[in-house]
Order: structure tokens, then sequence, then C-alpha cells
């Protein structure tokens, strides 16, 4: 049975979130103040908190850091549920461990659905083991890297549905290790979307092409590729050929639009739930652009529908250097795994910095560029 626990000082908020999370199946836990959520959180194991900012004994973002911070509920999805709208609250909650912020007055079906896909995913992704570690249930499909060595400190690639961030310096091997993956998920006829706000589509679709098996002009007739053009914004040539592409002003919500369209033409939705890959080439110009709350919302839009859509896995790719160490755990926070890569005198290499839902080696690997 699903739990939620949710956490106000105002008992008409706490009766009203229990009436409209009903929808939702689950058991509803009620807090008067954030000691009680957190202390109902250690013993319930809930799927999802809910938590009010402004409370008594303790606040919600002292609820988010004594959650981030007990092993045995750390990775439970939080709500941040308040009044507070200005940014410098919402970045706050977000660097304490909130999965999403949302402001008060709220829309019910909105509070209902972004509950629903953060339940969804928490339970798809977790199984406890007798010793209380989370690894990847034996039912996990896995999504290969296309990097031998990589996918074999993996055991065998990505958890379906994985949001991975790709990070390291410009000319280390981050490019053609994404190509790499979408190549090898294209070679198996996996839906494949790429978002691309770095580089151009039309580079991008050569570089692919260098790989003798790889037509996207075929790919895109037959629905298994799809390009979204949001570089044209930021290089300031627009391109007409591109059907999927950002008009006038970049606006993170007219993004999401254009991905949503592209993504739905694949069957990467929740209806169809065709599952396979996506590719951001880079986010370091969003989080340069735009401020952190707006840019971590709409990462988490994106991450979200990961396994809603049937299993994307999705690489994120960040420019190292680009953004403070602030900014860069708070997007590592979204994310599931995080894989580094680093030049040397002779070779590229990158490794798995971190993978919360499967065990791996981060021994450093080659960076293998060959065709998959």
């Amino acid at each position: 049975m699903t739990k939620i626990v949710i956490a106000d000082d105002e008992s008409n908020i706490l009766t009203l979130l229990e009436i409209m999370l009903r929808d939702l199946d689950a058991t509803i836990l009620s807090a008067e103040n954030g000691e009680e959520a957190v202390d109902l959180a250690i013993n319930e194991k809930p799927d999802l908190i809910i938590s009010d900012i402004v409370m008594p004994k303790m606040n919600g973002f002292e609820v988010c850091r004594r959650v981030r911070n007990e092993h045995s509920i750390e990775n439970t999805p939080i709500i941040l549920l308040s009044a507070l709208g200005d940014e410098y609250n919402k970045l706050t909650g977000f660097e304490e461990g909130a999965d999403d912020y949302i402001i008060k007055p709220f829309n019910v079906e909105d509070l209902k659905s972004r509950s629903k896909a953060l339940i969804t995913r928490y339970q798809a992704k977790k199984t406890k083991t007798s010793n209380n570690t989370e690894i990847v249930s034996r039912e996990t499909k896995i999504c290969p890297t296309g990097n031998k060595a990589l996918d074999e400190n993996l055991n065998g690639g990505f958890p379906e549905g994985s949001n991975i961030l790709v990070v390291g310096e410009t000319g280390t091997g981050k490019s053609s290790f994404c190509r790499n993956f979408i190549t090898n998920g294209l070679n198996n006829n996996e839906k494949s979307l790429i978002i691309a706000i770095d580089d151009d589509p039309k580079k991008t679709r050569e570089k692919l092409e260098e790989n003798p098996s790889i037509n996207t002009s075929k790919y895109e007739q037959e629905n298994l590729l799809r390009f979204i053009d949001a570089y044209s914004w930021s290089s300031l040539t627009p391109n007409d050929n591109e059907r999927f592409a950002v008009s006038g002003t970049l606006e993170l919500n007219q993004l999401a639009g254009i991905i949503s369209d592209a993504s739905n033409e694949i069957g990467q939705s929740i209806q169809e739930k065709k599952g396979g890959r996506r590719l951001i080439d880079s986010i370091s110009s969003l989080l340069i652009s735009f401020d952190l709350g707006t840019v971590q919302r709409f990462l988490n839009q994106i991450a979200r529908t990961g396994i809603a859509f049937g299993g994307v896995t999705t690489l994120f790719v960040l420019e190292e250097g680009t953004v403070d160490e602030t900014l860069l755990n708070n997007v590592k926070y979204i994310m599931d795994g995080v894989i580094e890569f680093k030049r040397d005198d002779t070779s590229h290499q990158c490794r798995i910095s971190s993978m919360k839902w499967a065990k791996s080696n981060p021994s450093w690997v080659k960076c293998s560029h060959q065709h998959s």
C-alpha cells in the first residue's frame, strides 16, 4: 500500500490534502509539525512526503535536511508546499533536498499529478534487500551505454528509465559517448529523442551518420528518431527546416511543450509507453540563462517522465566549470547517476561517479568511440 506523509500546522490544509490524495489510493499519515513528520517517515517509510515550510518545532527545510541525512529514508521524494514563493525560498528548498516546490494556493490536479509521478518513479526503482540496501530488482531491464568497459562496470548498463548526468570539461569525450549511446539504441530499434541546445542538429545528424549503420532521415521517417532544435535560439540563426524548434525567445515552458509534442510522435508518452532513449546535449546554457528554481523544475519534469513513458533513459550533459558547486550538487540530486569524463596525456576516460539504484564499479575506463 502506498503511504504519504503530509505535514502542515493548519488543520484545514491537512484535511484538504487528505481528501484530495485519496484519489491516489494511498494511506495518508498526517503530522502537525516537522518533527512529527520526520518521526512518521522514519517509522512508516512512506513513498512521498508533502510538507509545509513554516511549522513549529521543525520547518520544512529542516524536514528535508533530516530526511536526506537519515539512511533508511534518504531517497524518499519530498514536495514542499508553501506560500513562500520567492526565488530565495525555492532555491533553499531545492538545496536542502526537495524534489518539487509548489506554491500555495495550489491547483489540486497539478499537485496530484506531481505526487503520482514522484511516487511512481520511486516505487518503480526501489526494492529492498535484507540489509536495507537499495538495488535494481531482477525485473528491471538494462539499457547498454554502448561503451563495453563502462557497461561491465554497470553490470550491463543503466537501469531503464534512469536519468544520468554526464559531466566533464570540453574535449573529454562526452559528445562521442552520447552519440554512441543514441546509436546503440537506434541499432536496436529503440525510440530516440535528441534535444539540441548547444549543438546544431544538422551537425549532430552528420556525426551520427559517420556510423554506416545510421541513416537519420530513415529513422525520422520511421518515427524512431526526433530532433528538437533549441540551438538556433542560442546561436541567433533560426532554422526553418526543423519541425520541432524553439521560436523567438527561449522559454522553458515552450521548450517543455515542444519536447512533449516530439515525444508523442515517437511513442514516448504515458499512453504508448514505448520507452527508449533521450539526450539533452547540454543543460549548461539553461543553468546560465535561467534561475535555478526554474531550471530545476524543468529538469524534474523531464526526469519524472522516464518511468511513466515506459522506461526512457535520459542523458543530461553538463560542461564542467560552467556552474558553481552548489548548482552542480542541486542538479546531481535530481539524477539517478553521474558519469564523469576526463582527459589525460594518452586518452579520454570516464567512470561511474554515483548510481542510486544499482551497484557499480567506479573505476576509470577508456572512452570507447567505436560504432555500436
